[in-house]
């Protein structure tokens, strides 16, 4: 059923009505770029959504969204100007912004900016029934998914295993996204994973729903370990059944994805897409224009577009706002913390 649901889901984006009509000359357009992640992830469906529905609230802008490689790929193309915003892990958007030595293996990236928090991102440990795995501490020789190369996974999964008191060196790494992952595990070419994402996530679906697999919880030591090192992890917990034959609660730990965009980006499109995300306006495609905020569309997608909400806007926000979003939420009246200043508005 859950299967279903979040298949559904899924479609949404598609289905959600907000298909462009009319005539348009696209030299007057504005264009805003979203990169979100892979197909069976929450940044594709909600990036996806969220570009759809601003497409159809502002009359001169469109906005698209890019699947790709998530966080850390989609810090380096915002860095390198490719694409005017993405989603990103707060904890690779830090180590980026900060050029973090022991994180970030790329130039720092000074410019990069905020726009919103969007939702938690919560680490599953999932192993084969048949591996014999009981423990993250039982990762050692074992062949473990660490998420794809770039992606916020990968960047957790070196942070996690160093808590652990192990290394890349200590395991056999298997290096792959989602799907091909999905693929690794059913085939048993590897014996367990690390997968940061949103809860519930279509793939981690269907490899419960296919194998005989174990969630592992996150001991409390090394949750207390990692977060005094890294403040932005802390303690969560998947609820019972999020998943097929996940009958118990599983401690484990979490961060929160960001919306995130570079301080060249000019400030009226950044405050466009601000306004729009929160504020009810308009449909301009539609027949009836209805009024909804992105926000009110995402939580519509996916489970986790429910918790993108105003009150959240800057829970977990690791680097300074850019100028456009800034001025909405001054606004707005929400106190931003003297960190998230932009530099460009001190």
């Amino acid at each position: 059923m859950r299967k279903k649901l979040l298949i559904f889901s899924i479609l949404a984006v598609i289905a959600v009505g907000f298909a462009v009509s009319g005539p348009a000359d696209s030299a007057m357009k504005r264009f805003f770029g979203i990169a979100t992640g892979g197909v069976g992830g929450v940044y594709y469906p909600l990036g996806g959504a969220c570009a759809q529905c601003l497409t159809n609230k502002i009359p001169d802008m469109v906005v698209t969204a890019q699947s790709g490689n998530a966080s850390a790929a989609n810090t380096n193309l915002i860095a390198r100007g490719e694409v005017e915003s993405g989603l990103a892990q707060n904890n690779v958007a830090l180590a980026a912004y900060t050029g973090d030595k022991t994180s970030w293996k790329t130039p720092p990236v000074p410019k990069l900016r905020g726009i919103a928090s969007m939702y938690p991102e919560t680490t599953h440990f999932v192993a084969l029934k048949s591996s014999g795995i009981k423990s993250v501490r039982d990762f050692k020789g074992r062949r473990i998914i660490v998420g794809d190369k770039g992606s916020g996974t990968e960047f957790d999964s070196r942070r996690i295993l160093a808590a652990i008191g192990l290394s890349y060196d200590d395991i056999e790494p298997v290096f792959v996204y989602y799907a091909t992952a999905v693929q690794r595990l059913q085939d048993e070419q590897a014996d367990a994973c690390i997968w940061t994402s949103g809860v519930p996530n279509a793939n981690m679906i269907e490899i419960a729903t296919t194998k005989d697999v174990v969630f592992l919880d996150f001991p409390d030591d090394l949750t207390k370990k990692l977060s005094a090192k890294y403040p932005y992890y802390a303690p969560v917990t998947i609820p019972a059944n999020s998943y097929q034959n996940q009958p118990n609660e599983v401690k484990t730990i979490g961060l929160i994805a960001l919306w995130i965009t570079n301080a060249d980006v000019p400030e009226k499109d950044v405050y466009d897409v601000t306004y729009n995300l929160w504020e009810s306006t308009g449909l301009i495609y539609r027949k009836n224009q209805e009024q909804i905020s992105c926000a009110d569309v995402l939580a519509k997608v996916h489970k986790q577009g429910e918790n993108v909400k105003l009150e959240n806007a800057l829970l977990g926000m690791t680097i300074p706002l850019h100028a456009g979003a800034y001025k909405y939420y001054k606004e707005k009246g929400i106190n931003v913390p003297a960190a998230l200043i932009p530099p460009e508005a001190k």
